[in-house]
């Protein structure tokens, strides 16, 4: 038992040091690379202690004249440790070390990403090959929290959230705040979607996959003060049983307002899967041509994701976080705490301490 305790405790102070290292930040990490004049610094030092040996060994034994010095030097690899220790912790500290959140606020720079996400029942299709996420609607959801994962990663993008199927609903309006997002987005169940986009009782609809609906929702979540530095990111299977082509309506909404739309296709396009509704059979497949049409029509992109996990983290990194930023000044993000003192102030010690050390 304590062997198990002891290990659960190596775990967890791992997982911590883990997460610690994933918040560090520096604001001036341009500084850093003196970190690497170390190991240069060390290899002299042992050449010049190799000349100074060989020098002393042409006078006479090493020991000998060592006991002539009124100052013998140190023994021991102390000094040497503590002296790299405290040049190591300098650079460190003068880099400025941040995280955890201080008292200050900044300005969001970035862009403003609307997230759409199709809840319509042929999401319910299990034919994606992650079994952790074998439905469509899961393997949407967790590629909309590789987003808000990416996004959080240098931060100042703001993120919405929109969710449809026969009618639509804006779950998160664009916000900062990443850990709410990601909280409303983990809570999106597809076998209980909300009520919001459901069909309205005893009223009958066309389809209840409502593409048009939610892009033009979409556009009106995003804020019309920043046009330029805006995308929607919408995945769905296209699998519209109206066939009417209501989405030209969203894409048409998108390209008015110059919001490029990026379509990620999710489902197999080849081998269909057969669903019920009610007691009517019907087959479903990734339909990727109406898809294709709302991106090309609104200069966004298509990701084809089919079967496989969409990595929309990788795609953002790539495609539309080096594109320009706005600034949001009425939309205050904390800033991370910097944490200087804590290496500047053992650095002095242990220079304090070598210093001393030198004189006695």
């Amino acid at each position: 038992m304590p062997l198990l305790a002891a290990t659960s405790g190596i775990a967890g102070l791992a997982e911590d040091a883990r997460e610690f290292l994933a918040a560090l930040r520096f604001a001036r990490p341009d500084v850093l690379w003196l970190v690497l004049v170390f190991p240069a610094f060390a290899l002299l030092d042992r050449w010049a202690s190799r000349q100074r040996r060989r020098a002393v060994e042409r006078i006479g034994r090493p020991s000998a004249v060592a006991g002539q010095f009124t100052h013998p030097p140190a023994r021991g690899r102390w000094g040497g440790l503590a002296n790299s220790l405290a040049w190591t912790l300098l650079i460190l500290g003068i880099a400025g070390p941040l995280w955890g959140k201080s008292d200050e606020t900044g300005v969001a720079v970035g862009r403003d990403v609307v997230v759409v996400i199709d809840l319509s029942r042929t999401m319910l299709a299990d034919d994606m090959d992650d079994r952790s996420a074998p439905m469509r609607w899961q393997a949407a959801r967790a590629a909309a929290l590789d987003l808000i994962d990416a996004m959080a990663k240098r931060g100042g993008h703001r993120i919405g959230v929109v969710v449809f199927a026969a009618r639509t609903a804006v779950l998160c309006p664009l916000t900062t705040d990443y850990d709410h997002a990601r909280a409303i987005v983990k809570d999106i169940n597809g076998d209980d979607p909300p009520v919001e986009i459901r069909p309205p009782v005893g009223v009958e609809v066309l389809s209840g996959t409502r593409i048009g609906a939610a892009l033009i929702a979409a556009v009106g979540t995003h804020d019309k003060r920043f046009p330029g530095y805006q995308d929607i990111i919408l995945l769905s299977d296209g699998d519209d049983p109206g066939a009417d082509s209501e989405w030209v309506r969203g894409a048409d909404a998108a390209r008015d307002a110059k919001v490029p739309v990026h379509a990620v296709g999710v489902g197999d396009p080849e081998a269909g899967t057969f669903m019920t509704l009610g007691d009517e059979p019907f087959e479903t497949r990734l339909q990727e041509a109406p898809l294709k049409q709302v991106a090309a029509e609104t200069r966004g992109q298509y990701l084809g994701a089919r079967k496989a996990s969409p990595r929309l983290g990788e795609f953002f990194r790539s495609h539309i976080e080096p594109l320009p930023g706005r600034e949001v000044s009425d939309e205050a993000i904390p800033q991370p705490k910097e944490r200087y003192p804590w290496f500047l102030a053992p650095a002095l010690a242990l220079f304090a301490l070598g210093w001393f050390r030198g004189r006695t």
